[in-house]
């Protein structure tokens, strides 16, 4: 019995370990792991050593833990099994080719958009692109599309608790404008421009595609053609799946 405890524990901390590693930590060395989870920094590096041999972590610079190829393995292989991951390949390679943009989709993870698959325009000189597998940050236009039509999540609603009260607020202020307009237009200070829309099927958001530019390639206002496109795309993903499309 004391044996089960001891092991349950030793899950229990593994897990908060591997919790700490998101869109704001892509690294965390002994003395932060220790200090977030509330153990001693001995038997944090020993937790840390024991992954790193696993391979469910790796050392990174400056004596620091970031996510390994085991991880990384099991985190894939998570994301294709996503339903819409059977469906949205071939639209998005249409869509990538239609419009010579950079299409993205990405599912929730445990506390933010993750990307799950990315179709890159074959035509494109200069591209803008993300890795699959990267979390998104708050201000995302996908994660704002999360936000405003999968609010009633627990995982959503969580997410938002950690945050600091500014953040939270434009967080909200920006799912409201999403969910009025049904799209998120973003462009950055570096000129990088995103369109996103959710992909609903029955009633409930399964994922978010988004279109990834320049500010000069990309129209982020609500008449643009590239919108348009995009909505036509995840109306096409949405029905191959069953649904009636989003519109």
């Amino acid at each position: 019995m004391a044996s089960n405890g001891v092991d349950i524990q030793a899950v229990s901390r593994v897990g908060l370990i591997l919790g700490l590693f998101g869109p704001t930590r892509e690294t965390v060395s002994t003395a932060e792991a220790a200090e977030l989870i509330g153990v001693n920094r001995t038997t944090t590096y020993r937790y840390l050593a024991s992954l790193v041999t696993a391979g469910i972590l790796e050392p990174r610079e400056g004596r620091s833990y970031g996510p390994g190829p085991m991880l990384l393995q099991l985190g894939a292989f998570a994301l294709g099994k996503q339903d819409v991951m059977h469906h949205a390949p071939g639209p998005m390679a249409a869509l990538a080719r239609r419009t010579a943009i950079t299409t993205v989709l990405s599912v929730w993870g445990e506390r933010s958009p993750v990307v799950a698959h990315v179709e890159e325009s074959p035509g494109r000189e200069i591209l803008v692109t993300v890795r699959v597998g990267m979390h998104l940050r708050s201000t995302a236009a996908q994660a704002a599309v999360f936000h405003a039509f999968r609010a009633d999540d627990a995982s959503v609603r969580a997410s938002l608790k950690a945050m600091s009260a500014d953040e939270r607020e434009d967080v909200l202020r920006a799912a409201d404008d999403v969910r009025t307009s049904g799209y998120s237009g973003r462009v950055s200070v570096r000129g990088i421009a995103v369109l996103a829309v959710p992909v609903i099927v029955g009633g409930r958001m399964v994922a978010s595609l988004g279109l990834l530019s320049t500010r000069d390639v990309i129209d982020v206002g609500a008449e643009s053609k590239e919108l348009v496109a995009l909505r036509e795309c995840a109306d096409e993903i949405a029905a191959s799946m069953g649904g009636s499309g989003n519109r």
